[in-house]
């Protein structure tokens, strides 16, 4: 509400009796804008108002800019939309003050670039700083948003994204940094609005996720994965990490993606020390390989570290919980760690491997909780978010993002999605649709509830307005592909297609995948392909 100076408490009430009656409610929060991301080519300038008006109401939303109190954005509706729209008005500058001198005579309210151009111009005014860095500024701006006789569902205002008739971003948990429009201008907010807006209009609208960092180039001779220089150069393609995690003997979190250590350190014990059995500091010395074997002077990750140069390098993170299982030979015997064995250890062997699951979970969010960085993280899950409120409080779990797992040989698939659709809401970035082969389920029509969709892709993007997504498992050299025993697994694309690119883009609503991806460098072409052929 707006602030008002109330003389004593009979006026007070007698004011709200009047607001109740008027049917006005007024609401005023703050927002950042970058004009760095407001004037790039690739922002949205779609704008106005959703909502339901009464007779005689109206929804008005007013912004301004803060340090000069100038107007730089209105619009309103008299009528009930369902789409977004609004009236613009022609103010004369004159009618603006002071802050207005840069902008044209005649203002239409609905042109933000123009008023906030104009407001940086004048900003060069007093700045001392030469050069002056134009359209480069974050802006501090007050939102109005008024409802008379009247509700708003949504507001959407280039350079700030949607806004919900509180004043947050409706895409985020209110809980969640991102919801809060004083962020709106952070990396993380911005990454993950581009993951949570796919655009089937375009050729192309990927997210690619680089799996464990840039290191599957060079023929096996790049940067060792999930290395510091691998997770760095990132950022030249993608602003978003996905890196596994593993725990310790002893709760401690290092970033890695086999059990056994010989592919990607130095170790130099048997094939069957496995990391779940040892401690940090047996493992904090060791160097790690590149993909060739060769050594390098690189060190293994823990957990802190890898949160340490999320903030660094502006990136944020979906993490690949990798739980504590059994180890089986080629015929399917168990030969290590047969407790977590479900075949013959049933539901108590289920129940350690989600344990160790939820055990990681917890100490991820703990760890980036001390260094204030939960918004950067988001989860990939195979369990239902009611399952982890076991482990993890709903007031935690709703400052991070997560990305439901639904592997191929899920029988529940649909229901599973569904739980996550109503249970997870906007805690949800998009869902990890995995599939193998061109005949796998989850690439076949169906009906479901009386409407027929395409393939399981589109059930996940028609119910949750989300995208799908998968792992275009590339085999990386003459070796294949590697499990997290490191066992090396020739890929077959008969039978697996995820290391078919062209194959991918022909599904449908394939082109609005979240791809996690070992080489981010071929998948940034591909797009660059399909974005210039919208069909």
């Amino acid at each position: 509400m707006k602030r008002i100076k109330i003389v004593n408490q009979s006026a007070y009430v007698l004011f709200l009796l009047l607001l109740i009656h008027s049917g006005l409610r007024a609401a005023e929060v703050s927002a950042t804008i970058s004009l760095y991301n407001l004037f790039s080519p690739d922002t949205d300038m779609e704008s106005g108002i959703k909502g339901t008006v009464n007779a005689g109401g109206k929804i008005d939303v007013k912004i301004y800019e803060k340090s000069l109190n100038v107007l730089v954005y209105h619009t309103y509706i008299t009528s009930s939309s369902s789409t977004f729209s609004g009236t613009a008005t022609n103010y004369n500058k004159s009618s603006l003050g002071s802050g207005a001198t840069y902008y044209p005579n005649v203002w239409n309210s609905k042109e933000i670039k123009v008023a906030l151009g104009s407001v940086d111009r004048k900003k060069y005014d007093t700045s001392t700083i030469r050069p002056y860095p134009f359209l480069r500024s974050n802006l501090s701006l007050r939102v109005v948003i008024t409802e008379t006789n009247a509700q708003m569902s949504v507001c959407k205002i280039p350079g700030i994204g949607l806004i919900d008739r509180t004043g947050g971003n409706p895409l985020f948990h209110p809980k969640h940094f991102c919801h809060d429009l004083k962020n709106a201008n952070n990396w993380a907010t911005i990454a993950w609005l581009k993951m949570k807006q796919p655009d089937m209009s375009k050729g192309s609208d990927l997210i690619i996720a680089a799996h464990r960092g840039v290191w599957g180039d060079k023929l096996g001779d790049g940067n060792p994965e999930n290395s510091t220089a691998a997770l760095a150069a990132t950022k030249e393609y993608t602003p978003i990490l996905e890196s596994d995690i593993m725990i310790t003997g002893h709760n401690e979190l290092v970033v890695i993606h086999d059990y056994n250590l010989h592919r990607l350190t130095d170790y130099s014990g048997t094939n069957r020390d496995y990391l779940f059995n040892m401690s940090w500091s047996q493992l904090s010395g060791l160097h790690l390989r590149k993909r060739n074997m060769k050594v390098t002077d690189f060190k293994l990750l823990d957990f802190g570290a890898l949160v340490d140069l999320l903030i660094q390098n502006q990136l944020v993170l979906t993490v690949d919980i990798k739980d504590i299982r059994a180890r089986y030979d080629k015929t399917g015997t168990c030969v290590d760690n047969c407790d977590y064995d479900p075949k013959t250890h049933g539901e108590e062997a289920g129940k350690k491997i989600k344990d160790s699951w939820m055990a990681i979970l917890k100490k991820c969010i703990e760890i980036a909780e001390s260094k204030n960085a939960l918004q950067y993280i988001a989860f990939k899950v195979p369990h239902k978010y009611s399952d982890m409120l076991a482990y993890v409080p709903d007031s935690i779990l709703s400052k991070v993002q997560f990305m439901p797992v639904i592997q191929p040989n899920r029988s529940d698939y649909l229901d599973f999605t569904d739980s996550w659709i109503t249970e997870g809401g906007n805690r949800v970035i998009a869902y990890e649709t995995n599939f193998k082969s061109q005949d796998d389920l989850y690439l076949k029509s169906f009906t479901r509830a009386g409407k027929t969709y395409q393939n399981f892709l589109h059930y996940v993007y028609e119910r949750s307005g989300l995208r799908p997504g998968c792992y275009p498992e590339e085999p990386m050299g003459p070796k294949g592909i590697v499990n997290r025993w490191a066992d090396w697994l020739i890929k077959d694309l008969r039978t697996d297609v995820r290391g078919d690119h062209y194959f991918l883009m022909t599904i449908p609503y394939g082109k609005i995948m979240v791809l996690t991806t070992d080489r981010p460098d071929i998948w940034r072409k591909i797009s660059e392909i399909y974005s210039n052929n919208p069909h």
